[in-house]
């Protein structure tokens, strides 16, 4: 009975992990990798709008759980997290409503445009079975060898959201 009620409760947020992975080295922002150091973000993007401590209470960029300090490097629709020992990771693109924002995925160009069809043909047409009837929400698709991956988000079957995801 535990686990039907922990699968029920994850179905109703909207977030399911799925059997597809992720690759992080096929990911890049405006020639930036995935893990990039400051020196190259600000090289790249300018300065940042904003520069602060996230303060995560869990996680793979939590500064209490990690034992180090995070920061995160904050742009109008990107927000870089990292410190100049493991380098910053791109942690999240708002992508809606903003057809300039561009992501690579390997040979995908992923926009406020990329309508799920096009995100099966990446991850797999599983990932079509955890979105609702409109086909709107969250999932979670980890990394081929670490506890970390990322979250898509869809509004309308169209892409809003993209995040590096890590468990707590």
């Amino acid at each position: 009975m535990k686990i039907n009620l922990t699968a029920l409760i994850i179905i109703c947020f909207g977030q399911m992990s799925i059997a597809q992975n992720v690759d992080y080295n096929l990911i890049s922002y405006n020639g930036l990798s995935f893990f990039s150091a400051k020196s190259e973000i600000i090289e790249k993007l300018g300065n940042p709008n904003k520069v602060f401590e996230p303060h995560y209470e869990c996680g793979f960029l939590s500064s209490d759980e990690q034992g180090q300090d995070y920061y995160t490097l904050e742009y109008d629709k990107i927000r870089f997290t990292g410190n100049q020992t493991e380098k910053y990771v791109l942690e999240q693109i708002d992508f809606e409503n903003d057809n300039s924002t561009i992501l690579n995925y390997g040979k995908y160009k992923l926009t406020c445009e990329t309508e799920l069809t096009e995100l099966t043909e990446i991850f797999g047409k599983e990932i079509t079975k955890y979105f609702d009837n409109d086909l709107s929400g969250g999932i979670i698709i980890p990394h081929k060898e670490y506890d970390s991956g990322i979250r898509i988000e869809l509004k309308n079957e169209k892409l809003i959201r993209f995040e590096y995801w890590s468990p707590c």
